[in-house]
């Protein structure tokens, strides 16, 4: 008699059926094609393969096979992961009713103030919040019913596995190991569903411009600022054998989105009405810091190069109305340049502690110092009068005028390695930190964290649509803002 049997009265061996043959036993692993099966399906399918072993003998130390570990560990991290991920939903529960409170707060306020000329817009308002709101709890339910449903699955296969071990079922754990693959792999896309599942569409209140001129051109009676999610492009074309990697990107032509690809070292140009790329063009560089729209029809993009030496180039790469590249002029800077504004035909180039004022032949007009950042950003208001600064380690944003003299500083609890900046054509500034965009007044005043759970460095504005798009991994996701 075996020695488990004799020890915990359970017999130890291969029980389970064989899905193609059902008469017989899943008793042999093949180590070749990391396949189980028969001794029929052995002896038809496996003929030439040279590790074949029978089950009960491999899983004689199965407790201390590596994969065997990793697989009796996977529960206890899922559910972990699943238990913070819940306790998140939770906490946005919370923070969706607070802003829904304040919405409705402010909304009351600026209902006191005027007369009864606004009591239709008033309903319109509140519907647009209950509205949202009604998406943001539908959206948190969805995600927290998955959260319910992945952890009894999680639970189910962890019970059956321990039932397996306390028994010293070794055979039948291989066998659930191995077929439990196909499950793990549904399990970890649900996960991955959960990310998206449980973002909310966040917003806010404030005081419309309109009230100035009331009845005449009143149409709202408040300002939501939200920015919602309309679609997204994936910027991977025909070509490409391996998923892309978004470095830089900005709006030029009106309808292109140009894209560093920093895996492939090219620039694309993207039309964002079809979301296909019409036009690519290969640039020889070992990094690249920005792609910036100086006019309506020519892009910079600033890069450090290594052919045919060691040098940081601007160079400028004209789109047409097709959305065709082509080279244009090129400009060396002695440092890096991570970031490019232009302004009034002249260049702002951001180097890590002061700004180079460049025309457009490179000739350095003037310096203006500022405070030293690893990977600094640089956005011009609308008015193209104040220029704001983002400073990676000590985490604020600064605006100051052409000269260099500060106008505002932005600190915030929240706002961790702010990485790019943009304007919109309002004068609201758009402040990437990590995960989350911050919204700021032209004066440097925080409206809101406009959207959270944002990853990726790049992010840009069109004012043709009023849309932001922000770098999530391959894609770009485009939102409208309101």
């Amino acid at each position: 008699m075996p020695v488990d049997v004799a020890r915990t009265g359970v017999l130890d061996v291969c029980v389970e059926k064989c899905s193609k043959h059902p008469t017989k036993v899943t008793e042999y692993f093949c180590r070749s094609c990391d396949t189980l099966g028969c001794s029929a399906c052995i002896t038809t399918n496996h003929r030439q393969c040279q590790n074949v072993d029978h089950v009960p003998d491999i899983v004689i130390d199965l407790e201390n096979n590596e994969e065997f570990k990793k697989f009796a560990e996977y529960f206890d991290e899922k559910l972990t992961l699943l238990k913070e991920k819940k306790n998140k939903i939770n906490s946005r529960k919370t923070e969706v009713e607070e802003m829904k409170k304040q919405a409705k707060a402010e909304l009351k306020k600026q209902r006191d103030e005027i007369n009864k000329f606004f009591d239709h817009l008033e309903a319109e308002m509140d519907k647009k919040i209950t509205d949202i709101d009604k998406n943001n709890k539908d959206t948190l339910k969805a995600a927290s019913d998955r959260c319910n449903i992945i952890n009894d699955e999680l639970n189910k296969m962890k019970t059956d596995v321990e039932t397996n071990r306390k028994n010293g079922q070794k055979c039948k754990l291989f066998i659930k190991m191995k077929r439990s693959k196909g499950e793990i792999e549904k399990l970890d896309s649900q996960f991955d569903m959960l990310y998206e599942e449980s973002k909310v569409q966040r917003y806010k209140l404030v005081q419309s411009t309109q009230i100035e001129e009331i009845m005449k051109t009143t149409t709202e009676i408040c300002r939501m600022l939200t920015a919602k999610l309309v679609s997204e492009i994936d910027i991977s074309s025909c070509k490409d054998k391996e998923k892309p990697c978004i470095r830089g990107m900005s709006v030029v032509q009106r309808h292109y989105l140009a894209v560093a690809d920093e895996r492939k070292k090219v620039v694309k140009i993207i039309d964002t009405r079809t979301g296909r790329v019409t036009s690519e063009i290969s640039l020889d560089y070992c990094s690249i810091w920005s792609i910036t729209n100086v006019k309506g029809d020519q892009i910079i993009v600033s890069l450090t190069s290594f052919k045919p030496k060691f040098q940081n180039n601007l160079i400028t790469l004209a789109v047409s109305a097709a959305g065709v590249l082509s080279k244009g002029n090129v400009i060396t800077t002695i440092r890096p340049a991570f970031d490019v504004v232009a302004i009034a035909q002249l260049l702002y180039v951001l180097h890590s502690n002061e700004i180079k004022v460049l025309d457009i032949h490179g000739n350095v007009l003037n310096t203006i110092g500022c405070d030293r950042s690893s990977l600094p950003s640089i956005a011009v208001s609308p008015g193209k009068k104040t220029i704001y600064l983002t400073n990676y380690e000590y985490n604020f944003v600064k605006s100051m005028t052409l000269d260099g003299k500060v106008t505002a500083t932005f600190k915030d609890k929240d706002l961790k390695h702010p990485l790019s900046i943009i304007a919109d054509v309002e004068g609201f500034v758009y402040v990437k930190s990590d995960g989350g965009i911050h919204q700021l007044t032209k004066d440097c005043t925080k409206v809101q964290i406009i959207l959270d759970g944002v990853f990726g460095r790049s992010i840009t504005f069109s004012c043709t649509d009023n849309r932001l798009y922000v770098r999530e991994l391959e894609k770009v996701k485009v939102y409208e803002l309101k």
